[in-house]
């Protein structure tokens, strides 16, 4: 689709396109006066004049928007280049950011369940307190279940902290990426915003 020039001049234009019209109808009397003796050659005459001073104005019409088209093309192109770009970096960006959520919420769901398997241990080692018959036998299951209740909780501790690095290395990954993503997207534009300056240096010189 062709998007016209905002710089061009288009009043000047349609002042070009009469001042044609006018020049070709005068050069067609020139042309045919001496040979216009009726009314049917005179108004023969007057429909080749309109076509001629159509087909001027057109000529000219073209000839203009052949100039001012090529640089839009230029810009409109290289902006559409910008924008795949940028749309490409930040789509990359996202599935970086989105594996690296994924990689989080393994990691904490892993996590929770060697806490409850650690928890489940020691709870098991709590059950037999109760269970004993004899004063003795209920010492030294109090004893078996605090040990194991402080091993549960040294391995669910372990098992959070392994899951709180991979969080923080997972939320690293998609800041970085989003930065690399930030960066293509400011230098694909940028290369755009170029060649639209370019485009008006060269239209401004013609």
């Amino acid at each position: 689709m062709f998007l016209p020039d905002p710089r061009f001049n288009w009043s000047r234009l349609v002042t070009l396109c009469h001042q044609i019209t006018v020049n070709a109808c005068q050069t067609f009397d020139v042309d045919t006066g001496s040979t216009d003796t009726s009314s049917a050659h005179s108004k023969e005459s007057k429909t080749m004049k309109k076509i001629v001073a159509a087909l001027a104005s057109a000529m000219l019409v073209t000839t203009v928007f052949a100039q001012t088209a090529a640089p839009t093309t230029e810009t409109g192109k290289a902006q559409m280049k910008a924008n795949s770009e940028m749309s490409e970096a930040q789509a990359t960006a996202n599935k970086k950011k989105a594996e690296a959520q994924g990689d989080a919420a393994k990691a904490q769901a892993s996590a929770n369940e060697d806490k409850a398997s650690a928890q489940a241990d020691a709870d098991k080692k709590a059950a037999k307190v109760a269970k004993a018959t004899t004063p003795e036998e209920a010492s030294d299951a109090r004893g078996d279940a605090a040990k194991a209740q402080t091993k549960a909780n040294k391995k669910k501790h372990d098992a959070q902290a392994k899951a709180d690095k991979k969080k923080h290395e997972a939320a690293k990954d998609a800041n970085v990426a989003q930065a690399k993503a930030d960066k293509e997207k400011v230098e694909a534009q940028s290369d755009a915003n170029k060649t639209a300056a370019d485009a008006k240096v060269d239209a401004a010189k013609k």
